[in-house]
């Protein structure tokens, strides 16, 4: 059964997308595109991984899975792309997905080959393993947890790094603890199958019933904290940009719209002296000022 479904991040984008039209800015606009790529190909390397593990689990009513999930708990914070809770116990499982060539090392950092550049991710077994005590401690302390898990040390819970399918590895076999994600269903299957008769036994012991299951997913999506980053206070320059008039077609230009001669960056806008003491001073309570402002501080007396 799938619980929860990942969060929609498609005004977040939209969001990204207007500031990108709305900036003169062309350094700016860069940055709001990485922004923008980031988040598109993260959001749909979580959707198609989903989607794999959809066909699978969706239908099996002893299996519940979660997407995206964060989170916060005695000062920690985990974000979860996919959390599979099961019989035998839960599956932490982190989304990958690359345009370039992945390498996976032998400590199980993550090289990425970019044409003629390459960049270095660390290792995403480390982050799950940090994830799982956030999650063993919000579960523990959340629940009422049964005497037999206690007595085996609590609710068994491991991690899987989900490569997307169209990523190109070039590791001729997949190192332990990563798995493609169209594969991931039929390998687990087959890790299964191949439990010996001591761990099948002692498996009984911590064998989580479906109530308790559908408890522990509830739990979890009560505690969801989703963020969503503030990226037109991110990006406010673009903002004030796009609410600033227009010159007309032939118009003389005036001071107002010329480049800012500090940072070359910003334009000129006329402003007001926010305190009447500054009236003695300068011979207008208005000035002009850099529409970047407070990353650039240049004003110019009228």
């Amino acid at each position: 059964m799938v619980f929860k479904k990942i969060d929609d991040k498609s005004q977040e984008i939209s969001i990204l997308k207007n500031l990108l039209k709305e900036s003169n800015s062309e350094k700016q606009k860069s940055f709001i595109q990485k922004d923008i790529t980031s988040l598109e190909n993260g959001y749909k390397a979580e959707k198609e991984n989903a989607y794999y593990l959809d066909f699978h689990f969706e239908s099996k009513d002893r299996l519940v899975l979660l997407h995206d999930i964060r989170i916060e708990h005695k000062g920690r914070t985990a974000q979860f792309d996919h959390i599979l809770i099961a019989p035998l116990g839960i599956t932490i499982l982190e989304s990958k997905s690359f345009q370039g060539e992945l390498t996976i090392k032998d400590d199980n950092s993550l090289v990425v080959k970019y044409g003629k550049y390459t960049k270095t991710f660390p290792n995403p077994i480390e982050q799950n393993i940090r994830h799982e005590k956030v999650l063993y401690d919000f579960i523990h302390d959340a629940l009422e947890i049964p005497v037999r898990f206690k007595l085996m040390g609590g609710i068994p819970i491991d991690n899987k790094v989900l490569i997307h399918p169209n990523t190109t590895v070039t590791n001729n076999h997949l190192p332990e603890g990563f798995e493609r994600s169209d594969a991931f269903a039929s390998r687990r299957n087959q890790d299964i199958d191949k439990m010996g008769v001591t761990k099948t036994l002692l498996s009984t012991v911590t064998f989580i019933t479906k109530d308790f299951t559908k408890e522990i997913a509830d739990d979890l999506i009560k505690a969801h904290t989703p963020v969503k980053f503030n990226y037109t206070t991110k990006y406010r320059v673009s903002q004030k940009e796009s609410q600033m008039p227009k010159q007309p077609v032939g118009a003389k230009e005036n001071v107002e719209e010329k480049i800012c001669p500090r940072c070359k960056e910003g334009r000129l806008v006329k402003r007001k002296r926010k305190s009447k003491k500054f009236g003695t001073q300068y011979a207008s309570d208005e000035f002009y000022g850099c529409n970047r402002f407070p990353k650039c501080r240049y004003t110019e007396e009228i």
